[in-house]
């Protein structure tokens, strides 16, 4: 009786043993996309990549980057809605490349390998321990090679299509450009000021943001106030200084340049509007301006490049439109066991 208890417990023990390998083996297929199967490494890849971008795109940048949001989402969903668009476009890429240009010649085979050998030398260890091998990196590399090649020749072929007037409405919608002048609030040996001494400095910003709000130019009221700043403060004043303290910039609605509290008062102010913002202390004069003073400034700076995201941005678009119709089936079992949360 004793034998057949000890056999008995011998059994369950392999039994859990054999059950446990079976429920934590890794899974080889995350999803299907139009019927094609996925292997794990390939959105592995495309979960990595977007795990290394959630960090500059988080909504408060104070809070560790797996406990918060991108745009009030879960930074863990958001990175698994990332990965899912990019195998969905690699599996587009793919098809449409084949359609359009049939296969690689082998110099371009061979020049693509030679790019792969160098970046595997240097990141393939830390790929491979979170589950990407070398195959899998070939194929999301390449797509994404194929991907910009067919959207450069897109933009190649279109760019002369954006009028000049869409450009410059284009740029205003999407861009907002601001100047920006610091206030040193330390000497230089590094000493902070405190009381008065800080307090003429930050009625200095006060006094230079109402002045640039009644129509004053920012670039001689600026060089002003950072003279008296530096004086106040103790500050070796240089032109080097104002080159490095008064910056001109665009800030977007994702913009991560400046604090967002700036970016959000910069867009939503009337160009010539001015204001000031404290970061520990330190006075930051900023203000909206023009985003070009006319059509020769735009034409001269801007309109390529403006031209150049029309077109490409149209190329994106159309291809997500093609990639929202796929038919997706996730195995969400695979989806938990390869959390974001386990990257290394």
């Amino acid at each position: 009786m004793k034998m057949k208890k000890i056999i008995g417990i011998l059994l369950c023990a392999v039994l859990a043993v054999s059950m446990a390998a079976c429920t934590f083996s890794a899974p080889s297929v995350v999803m299907t996309v139009e019927g094609e199967e996925i292997p794990a490494g390939l959105y592995l890849m495309y979960q990595y990549q977007a795990y290394t971008q959630a960090s500059s795109k988080v909504d408060d940048p104070l809070i560790p980057t797996m406990k918060n949001t991108i745009k009030g989402v879960s930074v863990t969903d958001w990175i698994h809605e990332q990965a899912v668009e990019g195998v969905k476009r690699c599996i587009w890429t793919e098809k449409a490349f084949a359609e359009k240009n049939g296969e690689l010649t082998p110099g371009e085979t061979e020049t693509i390998d030679k790019q792969i050998e160098q970046i595997w030398q240097a990141n393939g260890e830390q790929l491979e321990k979170n589950g990407i091998g070398r195959e899998s990196y070939t194929r999301f590399f390449t797509a994404n090679m194929l991907y910009e090649r067919m959207m450069y020749e897109e933009m190649f072929t279109n760019e002369s299509s954006v009028s000049l007037d869409e450009g410059k409405k284009y740029m205003n919608e999407h861009y907002t450009r601001i100047q920006m002048l610091l206030l040193p609030i330390g000497n230089d040996e590094g000493v902070v000021l405190e009381g008065d001494k800080l307090e003429e400095v930050k009625t200095l910003a006060q006094d230079l943001a109402e002045k640039l709000n009644q129509g004053g130019n920012f670039d001689e009221l600026g060089k002003e106030a950072l003279q008296k700043a530096c004086e106040i403060s103790g500050r070796t004043y240089t032109e080097e200084l104002l080159g490095a303290f008064l910056t001109k910039g665009f800030v977007t609605e994702d913009s991560h340049e400046y604090p967002q509290e700036v970016v959000e008062k910069t867009m939503a102010a009337k160009e010539g509007q001015a204001d000031v913002y404290y970061n520990s202390n330190v006075p930051m004069v900023f203000q909206r301006i023009a985003n070009f003073a006319d059509d020769a400034e735009y034409e001269e700076n801007f309109k390529k490049a403006i031209e150049s995201e029309i077109v490409t941005g149209r190329f994106a678009d159309a291809v997500k439109a093609q990639t929202d119709a796929y038919e997706v089936t996730e195995d969400a079992a695979a989806v938990k066991a390869y959390a974001p949360s386990k990257i290394k």
